[in-house]
């Protein structure tokens, strides 16, 4: 079984070299500096963004001097909020589809832009026994980024920042709380190109 899907995978990457297409599995570290606000017991309290991350996979199609990249990712990133001395962690968690059109130069550098379909689910807080009523789940971005390529890394910055503010709504008993906030991200990641 081992060897008939390396098979599978060495003939699926033969195929898309050979045809201009690049397939590679990525992984990174995502700086989340999203600006939110936690409302809840008549307060309201400004957010901050800690570190996550993002792993999945990327398709590099070349064409007319461009490239096409298309990427699938899940992300997981937390939210901090304070009310007095008491601490609330947010953690939430998305798949997402950026779109990249890029340009390379210079033989190993490379710029793109586009936009990030984001599915937002499973947004967790971490105190009591809190549910979560209710939370967009779509979510549109935009993305803007650069790198360089040695070999078959491709090293990577972006920065990301969504179109509008996310809301999720958590519930206890008779007590509902707000976290609203507008996803913004910085990406740093490498992919290994097959």
């Amino acid at each position: 079984m081992k060897k008939l899907f390396l098979m599978t995978a060495l003939a699926v990457s033969s195929f898309a070299s050979a045809q201009g297409i690049d397939f590679g599995l990525k992984g990174g570290v995502v700086f989340n500096s999203s600006d939110g606000f936690w409302n809840g017991m008549d307060k309201v309290t400004e957010g901050k963004g800690t570190t996550g991350f993002q792993v999945g996979a990327l398709l590099r199609a070349r064409l007319a001097g461009l490239y096409i990249q298309p990427e699938l990712l899940y992300t997981q990133t937390k939210s901090e909020y304070k009310q007095g001395k008491k601490t609330y962690d947010v953690k939430s968690k998305s798949m997402d589809i950026p779109v990249g059109i890029g340009k390379r130069f210079l033989g190993i550098a490379h710029i793109q832009i586009g936009p990030v379909f984001s599915y937002y689910f499973d947004d967790k807080l971490n105190v009591g026994d809190f549910t979560n009523a209710k939370q967009d789940e779509f979510g549109l971005s935009y993305h803007i980024g650069g790198g360089i390529q040695i070999s078959k890394l491709l090293f990577d910055l972006r920065y990301q920042r969504g179109f509008s503010k996310m809301t999720t709504n958590f519930a206890k008993d008779n007590t509902n709380f707000e976290v609203k906030n507008r996803p913004q991200f910085i990406n740093l990641s490498v992919t290994y190109l097959f």
